[in-house]
């Protein structure tokens, strides 16, 4: 949505988002789900009924986490972009660049390289 609305080619295929879902999502899902519990959280008390499941503090969390994930891998692809395409960021004049396809392909393949570590990383930092 950020690429589109300032002008920059966009960042990933479909074909990368189905591969990011496989890859970002299943494996680290599967690995928290076999993570041992808590032997003692059957001896805590449950929560209170009108205690929220997501308190105000996780919320906000999950905000900022999202948030600075998307700025830096966007600052990712914009350096790419330069890199790749002779300093050009705008679709218009990436497009007129020879062999524009390449550059940009090689572009969209370090963000999303750099996106599929920064998931795995956070992933395996959500431990608990």
């Amino acid at each position: 949505f950020f690429c589109i609305i300032c002008g920059i080619p966009v960042m990933r295929t479909p074909l990368q988002i189905l591969f990011l879902i496989l890859v970002t999502d299943l494996p680290p899902s599967i690995a928290l789900g076999m993570e041992p519990g808590d032997s003692t959280i059957l001896e805590e008390k449950p929560r209170p009924k009108d205690e929220p499941v997501v308190l105000m503090w996780m919320w906000v969390s999950m905000v900022l986490n999202g948030a600075v994930l998307s700025l830096v891998i966007i600052l990712v692809y914009i350096i790419a972009l330069m890199h790749y395409c002779d300093g050009q960021i705008m679709q218009e004049a990436i497009m007129d660049l020879p062999d524009y396809d390449s550059k940009l392909m090689d572009a969209r393949t370090v963000a999303f390289i750099s996106l599929v570590w920064a998931e795995n990383i956070r992933a395996y930092c959500s431990r608990s």
